[in-house]
């Protein structure tokens, strides 16, 4: 069996096993089974890149999100969609680790600013200072109106908050959570995903000779072996993502694949001649949950936010959380 390096692992454990663990931990009782009730006014984030926690305001905080995860220039129902999935990533986190623990890296803080961990998140001065100086003021206010107008809504299957992972683009179709991650969720399951191919982000091609293709191999994976093949065997997800290839005779995971190559998802076509490898990348992101740039599009045809929510998470509900401050 294939072993990856320890870096390799590192960054695919905090991108898709810390998805799924949070899923399959979820609760909204705390560790001696009393219903969590008292209001959300503030949470302590730990800013990564500073290395310190901060104590924000709940709604300042997931404005700052949507602010990182999603342009300003979309449409205000993608953005609305885009605020609750946030406000509803948070809560799932606050409680599942009310239950299981916050992790060491979180400094004692519920949520990061690491976004291979938890969610992107921009301070509002800085974000305004990336933005054209003559855009700023209208864009902060589209999304302020995203997180406000959207007040306490979260997203829930069976009465709980769901793990609304969410990533920039599909390739057409959303992958089923049990082909990335390893477990069934009923709400996590292959939709079609309108409009992606409209993201600059939905197509990419990576060239290498043989020999950069096979150093690159050696380096990531022990016991390959070159004398029959260099890549054999692919078995695909419903949605076209790679869930296993066989490189060099060693069985390889599609997410394992993609961060060795630095590819933008498993949704790959690969073309091998005598001197080259080309491999064609579909998507951007894992591919689980909801995709933006097909939540832009559904909300460019007049889908509202319930639509578009409701498209990526089957089975689930638009419900109110009153553990959150509205201001």
């Amino acid at each position: 069996m294939k072993k990856i390096l320890a870096a390799v692992l590192v960054v695919i454990f905090v991108t898709a096993g810390i998805p799924f663990l949070i899923i399959s931990s979820f609760v909204s009782k705390d560790n001696t089974g009393q219903n969590i009730e008292e209001t959300i006014e503030t949470i302590p984030v730990y800013i990564a890149e500073e290395d310190r926690v901060e104590e924000m305001n709940v709604n300042q905080y997931l404005k700052e999100v949507v602010a990182a995860e999603m342009p300003a220039e979309f449409y205000p129902e993608a953005l609305r969609a885009q605020a609750i999935a946030a406000r509803t990533y948070l809560i799932n986190r606050i409680n599942a680790y009310r239950v299981s623990g916050i992790p060491e890296e979180h400094k004692g803080a519920y949520i990061c600013t690491d976004a291979t961990h938890c969610k992107s998140w921009i301070s509002e001065e800085k974000r305004r200072e990336m933005w054209d100086a003559d855009k700023a003021d209208e864009y902060w206010q589209k999304i302020s109106d995203a997180v406000e107008s959207t007040g306490r809504l979260i997203v829930t299957y069976n009465d709980e908050p769901i793990s609304a992972v969410f990533h920039s683009t599909s390739s057409g179709f959303t992958e089923n959570a049990k082909d990335v991650w390893g477990g069934d969720v009923a709400y996590l399951v292959s939709v079609k995903s309108e409009g992606d191919d409209q993201s600059p982000r939905f197509q990419d091609e990576k060239n290498y000779t043989i020999d950069e293709f096979k150093k690159i191999a050696e380096e990531k994976i022990e016991g390959v072996n070159w004398d029959n093949y260099i890549i054999g065997d692919i078995t695909r997800s419903d949605a076209g993502g790679i869930m296993s290839i066989d490189i060099g005779g060693v069985a390889v995971k599609g997410t394992d694949f993609r961060f060795m190559y630095d590819l933008r998802s498993t949704n790959i076509q690969i073309e091998q001649n005598e001197n080259n490898i080309k491999i064609t990348t579909k998507g951007y992101g894992h591919g689980v949950g909801m995709s933006q740039y097909g939540a832009n599009y559904l909300a460019s045809i007049g889908k509202n936010y319930e639509d578009i929510l409701k498209t990526y998470y089957t089975g689930v509900k638009i419900s109110e959380c009153e553990s959150f401050a509205l201001n």
